[in-house]
Parts: C-alpha cells; sequence; structure tokens
C-alpha cells in the first residue's frame, strides 16, 4: 500500500468527517419545492421511510403528509411550513449533533 492508499483526502482521518444527515437535507429540500406537488409527494414519501427511534415512529408520519399535502393544494403554504418546521424540531429536540442552532430561523 503506497503512502497514499487509505488515507482520507484531508489527510485528517475519519473522526474529521461530518456525517450527513439525508432526513435533513430532504426536509430543506421540501421546504424549497412547496410549488412542486409531486416533488413534495416523493418527499414526504422517503421521509416516512425514515425510521427516529427518539420518537418511536417515522420522521414524518402519514398524517402529517397528508396535512402539509392539504395545505399546499388549499394555497396555504405557511401552513405547510409551520407543519415541516414542527415536525422538524421535534427530530433535532434531542440530537445537539445535527446542528439545530443554524436551522431555527428556516
Amino acid at each position: 500500500m503506497s503512502s497514499g492508499e487509505g488515507a482520507s483526502p484531508s489527510g485528517r482521518g475519519f473522526r474529521e468527517r461530518k456525517r450527513e444527515d439525508h432526513a435533513l437535507a430532504l426536509i430543506d429540500e421540501l421546504r424549497s419545492s412547496l410549488d412542486d406537488l409531486p416533488r413534495v409527494r416523493r418527499i414526504l414519501l422517503e421521509l416516512g421511510r425514515f425510521y427516529d427511534p427518539v420518537l418511536g415512529g417515522p420522521i414524518m408520519d402519514i398524517a402529517h403528509q397528508r396535512q402539509i399535502v392539504a395545505a399546499i393544494e388549499g394555497a396555504r403554504s405557511g401552513e405547510a411550513l409551520d407543519l415541516i418546521q414542527a415536525r422538524y424540531e421535534l427530530y433535532v429536540k434531542d440530537r445537539a449533533h445535527l446542528g439545530r442552532g443554524n436551522r431555527e430561523d428556516a
């Protein structure tokens, strides 16, 4: 093995790599896609597949998915954003490692 093989590109190692939370990326994408209902439905479906052991269920359960879609269909995007934010806050509540401080203003 040469000196460059197996080493991280930055040379800092595994501990320096930050774990990306795919669910947070999907929530951000959901917030920015409220004008595209088919995309919103796909994102909600995917979020419904993510199990949250702290909540004991999906990150975005069926009832909330339906409420968000109904709000969008009823041209109430503010209500949809409030519902998304409420689920987001439940998800990051006890997870300091997710960096919730930088998303509170969203």
